[in-house]
């Protein structure tokens, strides 16, 4: 009798069929099939809830968690990583957890090589392979020289998080645009799930504590397209700025990491993670107040105000992204000045502006 582990893939699913079908075949392709997916249905519309139900008929490995209304919120970004991804995780029963997004696909032995990893060395509590770009067709993306995710097979898991947050580093070590680690299931609950804030809680939160395994040769297909859940959250103004706060108050980051590693690394690691989420929310203010999204200004400008980082930073990194006025504005005070051209004349005070728009 075969005594493989089982491995959970996790995923989220409301609307996005065509993505969904995608998503779910390559999972069903794994050369690893001591498999389980669990697919939380997130109020999802009738035919893709009509079709994940199909497949809980057809495929004893598919296990679905049901909402009966849509968990995500325009003012709590975040919220549905909590409850959707905490339902699941309560769910799973395999030894390995992973969560994908619905609109992402794995390579076709993704799962073997991640399981590979933990097989590998006892002590390995979290794995990830390397992402690569596609469009919204499935098609890759050109890629220059790579540049990231350089490092060895096996590494402490504090020694990554570190990188992420210093420049003194000859190369970087870790990048990835959303979710790509895999964990041990019993450990990673233990430790606090999933945290609504994902990727941080996994780096600073989770990685540190034991080793971490790579394998390069596992891909994860990143799609990139208009309809992204982060483009979504960015246009209303959802930075990881207040959730990862949250994440530092609730999982007590600097006394998990002064107990394993000292309190002056510690304290270092929390500056060091404010700084960067500051500079962040700050600079989304910016390019937000350049495309006229005052509703996501204001919703950062409640959350910022009383961070000293803000009113230090706000004018600079206004100066930073004034390309966005090329980009976003300018071609829009062109048309304006092309419909209306006896605007100047009237409101003289307007020229200047005319003329920058038409450099």
């Amino acid at each position: 009798m075969d005594k493989r582990p089982v491995f959970t893939i996790i995923t989220i699913c409301y609307r996005r069929l065509g993505f969904l079908k995608d998503s779910l075949a390559a999972m069903f392709r794994q050369s690893y099939q001591h498999l389980e997916i669990v697919i939380v249905d997130n109020g999802a519309i009738p035919e893709v809830y009509d079709y994940i139900m199909d497949l809980e008929k057809k495929d004893n490995r598919v296990k679905i968690v049901h909402f009966k209304e849509n968990q995500y919120r325009i003012d709590q970004p975040h919220y549905m990583n909590r409850v959707c991804l905490g339902a699941a995780l309560k769910a799973a029963t395999g030894e390995f957890v992973f969560y994908q997004s619905d609109d992402d696909i794995i390579s076709d032995d993704y799962v073997e090589k991640m399981v590979a990893l933990f097989e590998g060395n006892p002590a390995c509590t979290t794995a990830a392979g390397l992402v690569k770009d596609m469009d919204a067709s499935g098609k890759l993306l050109p890629e220059g020289p790579r540049t990231t995710n350089f490092r060895p097979r096996y590494m402490p898991g504090h020694l990554l998080a570190l990188n992420t947050l210093s420049r003194d580093w000859p190369c970087i070590m870790f990048n990835a645009p959303g979710c790509i680690f895999s964990y041990r299931r019993k450990e990673f609950t233990a430790m606090g799930g999933f945290h609504p804030s994902l990727e941080f809680s996994a780096l600073w939160g989770i990685v540190p504590f034991g080793v971490t395994g790579f394998d390069e040769t596992a891909v994860l297909y990143w799609r990139r397209h208009e309809g992204q859940l982060n483009k979504l959250m960015n246009f209303h103004g959802g930075t990881p700025y207040d959730v990862t706060m949250e994440l530092l108050q609730e999982w007590q980051i600097k006394k998990r990491w002064a107990e394993a590693f000292g309190e002056k690394l510690a304290q270092d690691v929390v500056e060091r993670i404010t700084c960067s989420m500051s500079q962040n929310a700050t600079e989304w203010f910016a390019v937000s107040f350049y495309h006229l999204r005052f509703k996501a200004c204001w919703f950062l400008l409640k959350i910022l105000w009383l961070q000293p980082y803000f009113w230090r930073m706000v004018l600079p990194c206004l100066w930073k992204e004034k390309k966005e006025f090329k980009y976003y504005l300018k071609p829009k005070f062109r048309r304006l000045f092309e419909a209306h051209p006896k605007l100047v004349e009237k409101f003289p005070w307007l020229r200047p502006l005319q003329k920058r728009a038409f450099k």
